[in-house]
């Protein structure tokens, strides 16, 4: 097996004529040397939607970029605790989950969109529930009061008017697993459940259930980027070269990944970063917009930001505009993305 949990696989050393190529060259303004360094990649299993930081690593696209790096593998552990304990330098997630613990201290910042969707509110069809006004009063499953699911979930229950207060008592939230969430749903412990995929469009496929939000169809979720690229800001402070390679290499995988996306599947697969049948799980893949941007990354930031300051779910001192700006690294050297031309990476700005 290629991966194994909790395993750290270091990618040997590059070749010469490949350090030559690549954009990590020498000491940087702080006499580090960041040809040297190996970049601390953060994953875990089980993240479908994970899919252009997975090709980064197996595709090679790290590796052009002239970057030494290992994996990193969690487990079922937190990545923002990775991150803050200094066992990983960078990643990928859900922008939703990052926004507060940033507001508290989190050393991260976001450097690009890589991707739509991949977040589903669920229910069964024979609940009553036809739209996001009728979880009035209802319980909804999430697997974490401070996750990306239940923050996508809070901001469209509150579009559509419902008090998503703590003591309106509206709405209540119960905590559990990815995978016992469909479960708890079918045997009517909640009456609605907020999931990514896999388990989002498999539970809804396997148990016929209604979608009343789709962030990759359901406008206005549908535009905005849900998973970004981050670094951690000590990269950023102490090797700015890798930290720009890091989101270069992102950037290229999730245009590659748009172009291959029965490649990739089965790359998850047979590399062991999610299971299941990689025919089924090209089919999640393609209800994605894997057409990665900087800015896009940057405008799913301020969007979800105005929305939880909206919402109360920020500090009453903190200013959403200075949160924005400290939260998200625009690197000189960057494009806003690529695009795939006669089988080469082309730049877009």
């Amino acid at each position: 097996m290629k991966k194994k949990i909790l395993s750290l696989v270091l990618v040997t050393a590059l070749t010469m004529g490949l350090m030559a190529c690549g954009s990590v060259k020498g000491a940087n303004r702080d006499g580090a040397d960041d040809s040297q360094y190996v970049l601390k990649i953060g994953e875990t299993q089980g993240a479908l939607c994970h899919a252009p930081l997975q090709v980064a690593m197996e595709k090679g696209f790290l590796d052009e970029e002239g970057v030494k790096w290992e994996r990193v593998d969690f487990g079922s552990g937190d990545i923002q605790a990775a991150l803050g304990a200094g066992t990983i330098d960078c990643g990928f997630g859900l922008v939703g989950k990052f926004i507060q613990p940033i507001e508290n201290g989190l050393n991260m910042v976001i450097t690009a969109g890589m991707h739509t969707g991949c977040t589903k509110i669920l229910t069964r069809k024979d609940s009553g529930i036809e739209s996001i006004e009728d979880l009035r009063g209802k319980t909804i499953a999430v697997s974490s009061l401070a996750g990306s699911e239940a923050v996508t979930c809070r901001r469209a229950l509150y579009a559509a008017g419902v008090d998503i207060s703590a003591a309106s008592g509206e709405i209540e939230f119960a905590v559990y697993s990815g995978t016992d969430q469909p479960v708890a749903l079918m045997n009517g412990a909640v009456d609605a459940i907020a999931t990514a995929d896999p388990v989002a469009t498999n539970a809804q496929n396997e148990y016929d259930l209604r979608v009343l939000l789709d962030t990759a169809a359901t406008e206005p979720y549908a535009d905005e980027y849900c998973c970004v690229s981050f670094v951690s800001r000590e990269l950023v402070e102490n090797h700015p070269d890798v930290a720009a390679a890091f989101t270069r290499a992102m950037l290229k995988a999730s245009a590659w990944v748009s172009e291959n996306i029965e490649e990739t599947a089965q790359i998850q697969v047979d590399a062991e970063y999610v299971s299941g049948d990689p025919a089924a799980n090209a089919q999640i893949l393609s209800t994605y917009l894997f057409v990665p941007s900087v800015q896009g990354g940057y405008d799913a930031l301020k969007n979800v930001t105005y929305d939880l300051k909206k919402i109360e779910l920020l500090k009453e001192s903190t200013d959403p505009d200075e949160l924005i700006e400290s939260s998200f690294k625009f690197f000189d050297g960057v494009p806003d993305s690529y695009e795939i031309i006669d089988g080469q990476f082309k730049e877009v700005n």
